[in-house]
This record gives structure tokens, C-alpha cells and sequence, in this order.
């Protein structure tokens, strides 16, 4: 703290120096006196700012005779304006005012200026209001600016009685003398609140990284933290989805995994606010959001929430942008200040470090767990010797059904051990083995590798995936989708390949099973959805990435890329689950449908894979009843498992509640059905096809008098006993002479 005589030196030394300096403006006292100025400088001890221009604004109120005096602080870096003080009350925080222009034309100009109280800003006002007198609103504030480097003052004096002139010579003589002691309180305290921000933000990133093991743990915490740095009402972090270039918003808490879609959003990377900081890669702070030109509320602003302030930052790591933080509305203040952007900065890199650890973390734990079932998938399966290589490329038996490339081919009609034969064939046929360069040794290894890839599970077995590969051969055989243009000839084997795979280590259950029993297969494909889908889709890869079974090792790169993400949707495609998300879509497309555009090939793909996967409903009522029963067996036994766990099984796992005929007309109506007819509207040779699933819901119509003449349970012997069908055409018949007989009343 100074001492008394220190401060009479400086201040004479002050005098001295004002009388020897030549200006436009005077520096001697001209109309101060100069004993109040000394007393002034002497009481100047404090060290809050505010407290020094509650002193220096009640000096210049007497002295001027007016109604208040008070001074607008204005960092310069970002012209951002602040009151500590309104006369002799020192205001308990400091408050953040919006810089008007004419308050900026005040700091340009260098000389004062006045105008009415009435036409400052809103927030100006009501700051002001309370400690000036109401006997007259029309009044008259003169503006005097103090100009310096970091930190500028607008002094305003409110109503005084003497004339203006004498008001801006008081106020720069004060300030002589005054503006060193309150300049440097000022950046005290700035400094001081600076560093207490960066102890808080390293209090802050010393808790991030301890939470790196939960990525939506650690953005949770991140968005709580950055809230509090700032002080802003809302935040949150958008991440760079690389592979859709889309950004994702999260909404953690979410703990139902069916409800993933509720639990995230995604937009575009190049709209709004947040787009800009994507683009350009800096920092955007807007005061008033709306005003913005790229303001897009659906992204930069949460819902139901009025956006008045946002701060955007981006978030790195080594690689680039990874991310996008968002801060909405600052807490008792009208806008977000420089040192708010600074925290934001500094807080974004911790951020965008503990991001990356997080997924790397991830990975690493995805990898132990996907080496696990690597070990359990070699320990139940065999590979793949050269001599059953050998014996399946000089196999001479009969390979030339003449039914094949039927669409309602029943695949039974083949024997087991002559399926890998006709998977050759197939691609014989298709001449797919000499387009993409395919060795026949790498097939026939890579056929018998997948294979052996399925287990022995009543339906998703070797033999489905047979069939679904046969009618997806004989899709495109018959339906020509290479020839008239509706699949290219790499998504055409690709499309025969996922009929293969698409269920390749099916353990007969189904994903609500792994996701309801926390199984290793939830743990690591739970958050991304389809579990069973992403797991036959990386057992695929496996086989596809193993020596002797890389078939598309002679494509080009970019072919190559290309043929995985193929694969991907097709195999994703057969959880039901998606095919139910975008039926919708579905309907809409098939009545405009374009070929070569991409959006309509892709939802085509994806309808040729359901199809194919549920081909087994286009074959004769015998082949139905016998998938019908493998189904259920699966159903049964899962049901079963789920008892023994101590869960309740939904009811058409249950033997005991499972009513055979309604489940199968429900699957029809509400699965096959608009499959089959959106397929027959994009491909007018499908249009048959519903024909056939609509004679089988008669069929199974037909059954339920059957079926309910016996206890439920002992629902699946009955569609095995080989007197179903002869009680069934009887009850169509019965129908049939009611109808005719309901017709000859009518006539």
C-alpha cells in the first residue's frame, strides 16, 4: 500500500508534469480545485475499482451539481462495457451492458458528447433508474471518454446544473490524477478473476480425465463444467460424425438403448452458427444470437430454450475438429465477455483431449472384447483344410437343378452336402467369378469358411443363408436388376455375398436377448444399435480379411471401399427394426422411384436384402409350415432361456401364450405385406409375389379353428402333424360354400 508521502510526491510530481506538457487539450487544473483533487487522490487507497469510483463518481457529482455520475468501463479487445459503481453505491457485481453505437461513436470521437437518459440502452436504464431523480425523464447526460490501451472509461454525469464546458474540464482534470491509481485496479482485477478462471478451468480438466473411461459420462461432466466456467444456462457438444460428415448432438441420461434415436440428433456440418465454426474453425461469439446471419435455431439452440447470447467454439485434437461446443445465455449478463472466450478456448482443448483418450479408451476395451469372441468363435469353429478345398472345386455330382433360379425354389429339394456346390454355381452363373477377377480356390475356401460360420440353430442356420443367397440369385436373374439398370455389378455381388453372411455366428436369439441379458455382444454393439447385425457383419469381415478368402482383394481401392459399405447396409438392413424405422420412406420412394439416384438405389437395396431374408414366404405352404416351426423352435428356446434368468419373455417366445396362426397372419400383414407391395411398385415383376403371401394368410386364417380345438402349448405339434393341411382345405372349402351360398341369397 502507498504511504501518504509517496503519494503527495506523486501527486506534485503530477502537477509539475500537466504544467510543462503542450496539448489540444490543457493538462493544469484550470477550474478544480486543486485541494479536493489532493484530497481525492489522498482517499484513493482502496483496492476494488468499485469502491474508487464510488469516491471519484461522488467528487465529480458535487463538483458538476449534478444528479449522478457514473463510469462505464470498456474492455477494448472486444468493446465490451461494464458498471461497477452508479454514483456513490458500488453495485454488488459487476454488470455486463450492451455497447450502444452512440457509445462507441463516443470513444472514437475523443471529445464528450451528450444526449437524453431515455435513449440508452434498455439494460443502461434500468441499472441507472433507481439512483436518479423522477422529476424529469428527459434527462441530460454528458459523455466524456477516457482513452488508454487496454481499458477505456466513459464518464457519465447525469443532469448537472453547470455548463457543459466546465463539466468535461472537471472531468479531465479529475482524471489527471485519478486514471493511473483506478486504471491499474481495474487490471488487478481483471488479472485476479483471470486467474481464478484458469484455477477453476485446471480444477476442471483434472476431473475430465479421470472420467475417460464413459464418453457420455465425460461430455455430460464437460457440458456441467463448461456451464459453470462460464456461467451460461445451457450447453452442450456436438461431435464430428466423420464417416456420415454429420454432426451429432447428444442428450445423455438416455438409458433405454431401443430409444436410441431420442437420445441423439444429427445435422448437417455446414448449417448455422456451428456450421461456420466448422468451416472456419474459430471462435464465434455473437451478443445477440438471432442478429446473426447464419442463426439457425434448430442447431444453435436447445429446444424449448429462448437463445438471447451463444458462444461457439470448436474442439480439436491433433487431427483436426472434432467437435463443436455450445454456451447459451451468460447468467446475469446480457452477453459473453473476452474472458469467456478465452476459458472457452482453453477448455476446448482439454475437452478435445479427454474426447479422444475417451474413444481410445473405447477402442481399446472393444478390442479386448472383440478378441474374446475372436477365441470363443475358434474354439467352436474349425478351419477350413485344402482338402475340403479340393474336394469341393473336383466335385462331380449333379449341379443343375432346374429349378434353381426360380424365386419360389424350395431348397430343401437339395441335399446338404451339395449346397457349397450350388453357391459355385451361382456365381458361375452370374459370371461374377470373371468380372471381379474372383479365384475359384479363394470362392471355395471362403464358401466353405462361411459355412462353417453358422451354427446349429433350428432356423438361422447354413440352410438360411443358402436360401437367401438363392433368391437373391434368382432376384437378379429373373427381375434382370443389373440389366435394367437397378443395381450395379458390384452391388449386385455384394448383394449375393450378404445373402450369404448376413447371420454368419447367429446363436438363435434375438437383439433385445443380448441387450436385456448385458451379453458380450451388447457390451460391444449395444450404443451403435442392430447387435446381432454388426456382429454377423464383423464375423463376415473376419472371413472376408482371412488368407485364401479375400474375394475382392483384386478390386481397386476405391471398389473395395465401396463394397464394404455395401455390405454394411445390406447386413444392417435385415434387422427389422430398421426396416420398420424407414417403411415410411420406403412407401414414399417406390411411387416416384429413379433409378441412378442414390438415395432410391440405396432403400432398394436394402428392400432386395428384407425380401430375400424373408423369401421363405414365397415358397409353397409346405416349406412355410416348416420355417414357421424352425422360427418358433428358435423363439421357444429363447423363451425358455429368458425364464431361466428370472425375465419375463415377450409372448410369442412364450409356448405357453404363443398362438401359432395369429402371430403368423400378424407377421404377414404387418411385415410381408408392405414389403412385397412397395417391392412390386419399384419392380413391376415382384408384383406377383403379394399374391403368394396373400394366400398364405388364408391359409393361416383357415387353421386358427384347428389350432384353438388344443391347448396352446401344444401349438407347434400341430403344425407339424401332417393332418394340418387336410383340415385346412376342408375349412376352405367351408368357406368357400358359404360364400357361394351368401352370393345365390344376395342374387
Amino acid at each position: 500500500m502507498p504511504t501518504l508521502q509517496h503519494r503527495v510526491i506523486v501527486f506534485l510530481n503530477s502537477l509539475k508534469m500537466a504544467s510543462q506538457k503542450r496539448h489540444s487539450r490543457r493538462k493544469s487544473i484550470q477550474n478544480s480545485d486543486p485541494g479536493k483533487i489532493l484530497d481525492l487522490v489522498m482517499s484513493l487507497t482502496d483496492d476494488s475499482a468499485a469502491q474508487l469510483e464510488v469516491k471519484i463518481n461522488t467528487y465529480l457529482r458535487d463538483e458538476c451539481e449534478a444528479d449522478a455520475v457514473l463510469q462505464v468501463v470498456v474492455h477494448n479487445a472486444g468493446m465490451e462495457a461494464s458498471l461497477d459503481a452508479v454514483d456513490a453505491t458500488a453495485l454488488a457485481r459487476k454488470n455486463k451492458i450492451c455497447m450502444t453505437a452512440k457509445m462507441a461513436d463516443v470513444l472514437k470521437s475523443v471529445v464528450e458528447q451528450n444526449d437524453i437518459l431515455t435513449n440508452f440502452g434498455a439494460d443502461f436504464q434500468t441499472i441507472v433508474s433507481p439512483y436518479v431523480t423522477k422529476d424529469n425523464i428527459k434527462k441530460r447526460v454528458i459523455m466524456f471518454p477516457v482513452i488508454d490501451k487496454t481499458f477505456s472509461v466513459v464518464v457519465c454525469v447525469i443532469a448537472p446544473k453547470i455548463l457543459e464546458e466546465h463539466v468535461t474540464i472537471l472531468i479531465h482534470e479529475c482524471f489527471l490524477f485519478v486514471w493511473p491509481v483506478l486504471k491499474k485496479a481495474i487490471a488487478l482485477e481483471y488479472e485476479c478473476t483471470l486467474k481464478q478462471k484458469c484455477q477453476q478451468l485446471l480444477r476442471v480438466a483434472r476431473r475430465l480425465f479421470t472420467q475417460v473411461a464413459s464418453l457420455e459420462t465425460l461430455l455430460q461432466i464437460a457440458m456441467d463444467q463448461a456451464k459453470q466456467l462460464t456461467k451460461a444456462e445451457h450447453c452442450c457438444v456436438l461431435l464430428v460424425d466423420v464417416e456420415r460428415m454429420e454432426l451429432v448432438k447428444r442428450f445423455t441420461g438416455t438409458t433405454n438403448t431401443d430409444d436410441k434415436e431420442m437420445s441423439e440428433r444429427r445435422f448437417p456440418m455446414d448449417v448455422g452458427i456451428t456450421g461456420q465454426v466448422i468451416s472456419t474453425g474459430t471462435l464465434i461469439n455473437c451478443k445477440v444470437a438471432k442478429n446473426h446471419p447464419a442463426y439457425y435455431s434448430e442447431i444453435d439452440c436447445n429446444s424449448g430454450v429462448e437463445c438471447k447470447s451463444i458462444l461457439c467454439f470448436p474442439i480439436r485434437e491433433q487431427t483436426g475438429i472434432i467437435g463443436v461446443g455450445q454456451l447459451i445465455n451468460k447468467i446475469g449478463d446480457p452477453y459473453f465477455d473476452a474472458m469467456d472466450e478465452e476459458m472457452a478456448l482453453a477448455f476446448s482443448i482439454y475437452c478435445g483431449v479427454c474426447i479422444m483418450h475417451s474413444v481410445v479408451y473405447q477402442k481399446i476395451q472393444e478390442a479386448h472384447i472383440r478378441n474374446a469372441l475372436a477365441n470363443e468363435l475358434v474354439m467352436y469353429h474349425m478351419k477350413v483344410g485344402d482338402s475340403e478345398v479340393s474336394r469341393l472345386l473336383e466335385c462331380s455330382g449333379f449341379h443343375n437343378h432346374p429349378h434353381l433360379n426360380s424365386l419360389h425354389f424350395n431348397i430343401r429339394a437339395l441335399p446338404l452336402r451339395e449346397l457349397p456346390c450350388y453357391v459355385l454355381k451361382m456365381f458361375d452363373d452370374l459370371g461374377f467369378d470373371k468380372k471381379f477377377n474372383i479365384k475359384k480356390h479363394k470362392l471355395a475356401r471362403f464358401i466353405l469358411h462361411v459355412k462353417k460360420g453358422y451354427r446349429d440353430v433350428p432356423y438361422h442356420s447354413w440352410l438360411h443363408a443358402f436360401n437367401v443367397a438363392q433368391w437373391a440369385y434368382a432376384a437378379l436373374t429373373n427381375y434382370k436388376l443389373i440389366q435394367q439398370g437397378y443395381l450395379s455389378d458390384l452391388q449386385a455381388l455384394m448383394y449375393v455375398i450378404a445373402g450369404l453372411v448376413h447371420d454368419m455366428d447367429h446363436r438363435g436369439t434375438t437383439n433385445n436377448f443380448q441387450i436385456q441379458g448385458q451379453t458380450t455382444l451388447a457390451a460391444l454393439y449395444s450404443s451403435e444399435g442392430s447387435v446381432m447385425e454388426r456382429h454377423h457383419l464383423a464375423q463376415a469381415m473376419c472371413v472376408l480379411n482371412t488368407e485364401g478368402c479375400d474375394i475382392l482383394e483384386t478390386l481397386p481401392r476405391r471398389d473395395y471401399d465401396r463394397a464394404i459399405m455395401t455390405l454394411r447396409d445390406y447386413v444392417l438392413a435385415t434387422d427389422l427394426a430398421n426396416y420398420f424405422k424407414n417403411l415410411n420412406e420406403f412407401r414414399a420412394i417406390s411411387y416416384d422411384f429413379q433409378k441412378g439416384n442414390r438415395g432410391h438405389t440405396t432403400a432398394l437395396q436394402s428392400l432386395l436384402m428384407n425380401a430375400a431374408d424373408l423369401s421363405d414366404q414365397l415358397k409353397d405352404w409346405g416349406c412355410v409350415k416348416k420355417t414357421a416351426a424352425a422360427v418358433l423352435s428358435e423363439f421357444f428356446k429363447q423363451g425358455e432361456l429368458e425364464k431361466s434368468r428370472g425375465d419375463l419373455p415377450p409372448n410369442i417366445m412364450d409356448r405357453e401364450k404363443c398362438f401359432i396362426p395369429d402371430l403368423e397372419i400378424q407377421f404377414l400383414n404387418t411385415t410381408c405385406v408392405p414389403l412385397f407391395e412397395i417391392v412390386g411398385r419399384i419392380i413391376p415383376k415382384a408384383s406377383p409375389c403379394l399374391k403368394i403371401i396373400e394366400n398364405h394368410i388364408e391359409r393361416w386364417d383357415a387353421a386358427i379353428p384347428i389350432f384353438a380345438e388344443v391347448p396352446i402349448t401344444a401349438g407347434l405339434s400341430v403344425l407339424l402333424s401332417p393332418e394340418l393341411d387336410n383340415l385346412i382345405e376342408q375349412n376352405l372349402k367351408e368357406k368357400e360354400r358359404q360364400r357361394l351360398e351368401a352370393e345365390q341369397e344376395g342374387d
